[in-house]
């Protein structure tokens, strides 16, 4: 299997998949722009023999696809699958060795390999702060995951400490630790700013960061569209 990311440094980026016999990948649903004539698609709610309805219900509180759809050729021969995020931006291929597991906020994950597991994982209270989901994705395993972003992506290495802001955040690896606080030094300042809460990133790892706010975005779109 070999992905190759298209578009690059623009806005519109997407990823192609190229499948070799037996090869397998799965991806959010509607997230598939094209594929070969001899691709074959099964949708499902659980990925890696995981999980199942329940799986596909808890997905929707971490603002995911309640389905899957998995990819893989027809007749054993090379095939190929065009994939793209809903926002306009970045897409990011990260290699998993099983070594490390990786959390995605919501919206962020666009597909992997069939040798990764994609499992909620409730946030608790914390969710209810962020304003953000109540759920992240935890992605394990062995193989190749694809996320996407609004705007341009920006991995950052921290070493001991990272602030960002909750409608940032594209995914970071499970060394890390967060908490929820404040931006500024009072809450009205904090608020006044605009800013709200904001996540605190502690340890060593990497965090994967979007320059664009969905929301926000959302927010000042949407008085300007037409009533329906």
């Amino acid at each position: 299997m070999n992905i190759e990311i298209l578009g690059g440094q623009s806005g519109f980026a997407s990823a192609l998949v190229r499948l070799e016999g037996g090869d397998q990948f799965v991806s959010e649903s509607g997230a598939m722009y094209r594929c070969s004539s001899n691709i074959d698609i099964d949708v499902t709610t659980r990925t890696r023999g995981k999980g199942g309805l329940l799986s596909g219900l808890k997905r929707l509180f971490a603002k995911e696809s309640f389905f899957f759809s998995t990819y893989k050729t027809k007749d054993g021969a090379a095939g190929e699958v065009g994939l793209a995020p809903t926002h306009q931006g970045q897409v990011r291929s990260i290699s998993l060795d099983d070594s490390m597991i990786w959390y995605c906020s919501g919206g962020s994950y666009l597909g992997s390999g069939s040798g990764i597991g994609v499992e909620t994982e409730f946030q608790g209270w914390k969710g209810f702060l962020s304003g953000e989901s109540l759920s992240f994705l935890k992605v394990s395993g062995v193989g190749e995951l694809l996320l996407g972003s609004f705007g341009r992506i920006i991995e950052v290495d921290v070493d001991e400490e990272l602030t960002v802001d909750t409608g940032h955040l594209v995914a970071f690896e499970s060394s890390l630790e967060y908490t929820i606080s404040k931006a500024s030094s009072s809450w009205m300042q904090s608020f006044l700013s605009g800013e709200g809460f904001v996540m605190k990133f502690r340890g060593k790892g990497r965090c994967l960061i979007q320059s664009h706010n969905p929301t926000e975005f959302g927010k000042a779109v949407g008085p300007s569209l037409p009533q329906r």
